[in-house]
């Protein structure tokens, strides 16, 4: 029936992840690289009329009620009893009398079923890929600085793999970028930000590929973009953590710090506290495995190979990093939409049943008006009578 296409998915929208889903499943609408808040303006659910006071708003009109000062107390209208189906909204209480076919109520289901697949998806998006490293770039021209430690073998191809990932999800959607390694002596891949192409990300890839590990000096670099993507490997060095937050607040733009396998909690604090000094945003990676089959030499490694040093890329948060806002955002936005789904559950089987009072049980509304006619109360024709507005 139509009912139970989209009520039955109701028990499947939920917070359980696919191990992975090839790009080009994703819903359009769920991978532009724009901020959670600025996506929800665009495809939340008050965007689409979809939150449960707007569904109720299109489904009826709510019961009339007032305080009556000659009875001292508040009172609420009858005079819909019976004639209606009435809801009452689990928050506060406010009773709607219901006046809509039920196949708008469907209608409505439908479009909720839709928005909150919708929500799923970019929640999953949000957390897979280069996303859950670096979280969305949302930036048009950026620098993406490297912090390689002292790593090496596996880890340092694993954290290579996790930039080039970066650079192919996301920065070749941008306009302008470059790469730079932070080091005694920095190493820029190019000058200045280059226009993005497929050349230019290509010669990017083989370059950081090309890296080795090395001591690193506190950095402080000038750039003409928009942002800065600082990825850490590993944990800084006790003696540089202060000067390193001196020198870069002083950035003349944003910089937004991603810890990737930081083991202290002491790292995680410094980054944060930089990201919060120059209006960036942080993020942070840990590994979920502790065995990692990788090649040692990615410069050389194949095509298969690499595909499966990105499949390797899969982790959690490390303890200290907090929650990521922009997931924290679609959560909540799914978290209403199921709740809300559940509510038009609730209306529909309303709506089956005979109409009824929300709050005080059945009436019947034929009777009532006999009533009156029998005992000759004369009635206003408001629906006011004996105290009841």
């Amino acid at each position: 029936t139509r009912k139970s296409g989209w009520t039955q998915t109701l028990s499947h929208v939920g917070l359980a992840r696919k191990e992975g889903r090839p790009g080009g499943q994703w819903h359009p609408d769920v991978r532009p690289l724009v901020s959670s808040e600025r996506w929800l303006r665009l495809h939340g659910l008050r965007r689409n009329k979809l939150t449960l006071s707007q569904i109720v708003s299109q489904l009826g009109f709510p019961r009339r009620e007032g305080f009556i000062r000659s009875l001292g107390r508040r009172v609420a209208s009858r005079y819909a009893v019976g004639l209606f189906h009435q809801y009452a909204t689990p928050e506060g209480g406010k009773v709607y009398n219901l006046t809509a076919k039920e196949e708008l109520l469907h209608q409505c289901g439908e479009s909720l079923t839709r928005a909150a697949e919708l929500l799923r998806q970019r929640l999953e998006w949000l957390t897979s890929e280069s996303r859950q490293i670096f979280g969305v770039i949302q930036e048009t021209s950026v620098a993406v600085v490297l912090d390689l430690g002292s790593l090496a073998g596996p880890r340092l191809a694993l954290c290579q793999e996790a930039v080039v990932l970066v650079l192919r999800e996301q920065v070749a959607h941008l306009a302008g970028f470059n790469v730079i390694r932070a080091g005694k002596v920095v190493a820029k891949w190019q000058e200045a930000a280059v226009p993005v192409d497929e050349a230019s990300v290509g010669s990017a890839v083989a370059w950081i590929r090309s890296l080795e590990a090395g001591p690193v000096d506190v950095l402080l670099i000038v750039l003409q973009i928009e942002a800065i993507y600082y990825l850490v490997a590993g944990d800084l060095p006790q003696e540089t953590k202060q000067e390193l937050l001196r020198m870069i607040s002083k950035s003349p733009c944003p910089v937004h710090p991603v810890s990737f396998n930081a083991t202290e909690e002491g790292t995680i604090g410094i980054l944060k506290e930089l990201s919060s000094l120059t209006r960036g945003r942080f993020h942070a990676f840990a590994e979920r495995t502790a065995q990692l089959d990788l090649p040692e030499s990615t410069s050389k490694a194949s095509e298969s190979e690499r595909s499966c040093s990105r499949r390797k890329l899969k982790g959690r948060s490390p303890p200290g990093a907090g929650v990521r806002e922009d997931v924290f955002l679609v959560w909540r936005e799914l978290e209403e939409a199921r709740y809300t789904l559940s509510q038009v559950q609730a209306l529909l089987t309303a709506f089956s049943a005979p109409a009824r009072d929300a709050t005080s049980g059945l009436y019947s509304f034929t009777l009532l008006m006999k009533l009156k006619k029998a005992v000759g109360f004369p009635g206003r024709g408001d629906g006011t009578e004996n105290g009841e507005a």
